[in-house]
């Protein structure tokens, strides 16, 4: 098996790097409005489990499918506050198959938490992604991951600029393009490729409608384009309900993945 792990470590909140790029006043404006909104964001979306449904094909030279599965987990998704929010894949179904008694074994880990809850809940994922089917290692399909570039603290690591504007689940938005430029990178991959992407925010706002985040390792490329809705147990907070991705190694593999995401729930919890 080819071990391409499109990332290596994720270090949130590193300021090191060659300070604030220079940016248009629009951006700026929109920047800004954005962190404002995030801030709010965390503050809210503090400790949301949902149930995903996630679809993977593989496909080889000549379109010639090499794989399918389907998973079903329960997502975790908790903030950490600066370093935002933290996600954690539960799988309980392979292709319609049971693996394990389904429980709540992370909300448990959380809401009654040890010393090592964030280690034991880091192996329950890895433990996950050894379902992902092709020869890439990933561990980068996360929905919320794209969000952090976007934090005002590490706002100054990328150069933004303003990309048009288009129309995402009725709301207006301003299109953001953003590619990183400050090392040690926020996602590390072997060759320390840089992460880009797009953002598409309300300017009214700064509600983030839809994410994109491009990363490369090597020969291999991966797109994750996350869209967001909003949700009514959660008093209407729009949280992520749609991720696409699509990664590439060389000319000999594909894999096209759709996560769709339902059942949000939220709960009390402290991580340290």
């Amino acid at each position: 098996m080819i071990r391409l792990a499109l990332v290596t470590a994720v270090a949130f909140s590193l300021t090191a790097g060659t300070g604030q790029p220079p940016q248009s006043e629009a951006s700026q404006a929109l920047l800004a409005l954005a962190a404002k909104y995030l801030t709010s964001y965390d503050r809210q979306f503090s400790a949301v489990v949902s149930e995903e449904r996630y679809e993977q094909s593989g496909h080889g030279p000549k379109g010639v499918v090499t794989g399918h599965r389907l998973l079903r987990s329960d997502l975790l998704l908790v903030n950490s506050g600066e370093a935002g929010s933290l996600c954690f894949r539960d799988v309980y179904e392979v292709d319609g198959k049971a693996i394990r008694d389904r429980n709540q074994r992370l909300m448990d880990l959380f809401q009654h938490p040890t010393g090592d809850a964030i280690d034991q809940a880091t192996k329950i994922r890895e433990e996950g992604a050894r379902f992902n089917i092709g020869t890439l290692s990933r561990t980068v399909n996360d929905p919320t991951m794209a969000l952090a570039f976007l934090r005002d603290v590490n706002q100054r690591r990328s150069i933004f600029d303003l990309a048009g504007e288009s129309t995402v689940n009725g709301v207006r938005t301003r299109v953001l393009r953003f590619r990183e430029d400050s090392q040690p990178r926020l996602i590390g991959t072997p060759d320390e490729s840089p992460a880009s992407g797009r953002f598409w925010i309300d300017q009214g706002t700064g509600r983030i409608v839809r994410t994109e985040l491009v990363l490369s390792a090597r020969e291999a490329r991966g797109t994750i384009t996350v869209t967001y809705g909003p949700q009514e147990k959660l008093a209407g907070l729009w949280v992520p309900v749609r991720m696409e991705e699509r990664y590439a190694v060389g000319s000999t593999q594909t894999i096209d993945c759709v996560a769709t995401y339902s059942n949000f729930r939220q709960f009390n919890v402290t991580v340290r």
